[in-house]
């Protein structure tokens, strides 16, 4: 099943007159590899966005779609815990272990709740 990012990348393959042999050799993949990720077959590397951007010079609201599209499309995030405090390393797990139990409504106070977490760090 062909995703977001799937979609968005074979456009721009497209916009720019290139078969996928031709797109994949610029991004120094395989085009096997290549389709795999158009058609969500594989996951994204996390290089592809930026590699896309420098090979095609993307503009900065095609870079934004794209990072979108290829965050909608994750299976699996990592969380590096290595400096993270007992406390921290043991709310992940907890998250991660309830997860799948957490409703629509929750999850929407959760994203508010970083949302303004991280708008403070920053402010």
């Amino acid at each position: 099943m062909i995703t977001s990012f799937g979609k968005i990348l074979r456009k721009i393959r497209i916009d720019s007159g290139e078969i996928l042999k031709n797109m994949a050799d610029r991004l120094e993949i395989s085009s096997a590899y290549l389709s795999a990720i158009e058609n969500g077959r594989r996951v994204i590397p996390e290089t592809l966005v930026h590699q896309l951007q420098v090979a095609y010079s993307l503009s900065a609201e095609v870079v934004q779609e794209l990072q979108k599209a290829k965050d909608e499309s994750m299976m699996y995030i990592r969380i590096d815990l290595e400096k993270s405090s007992p406390l921290q390393k043991n709310a992940a797990i907890i998250f991660q272990r309830s997860f799948e139990s957490i409703d629509d409504a929750t999850a929407l106070k959760l994203i508010d709740f970083f949302a303004k977490s991280s708008e403070q760090k920053f402010d």
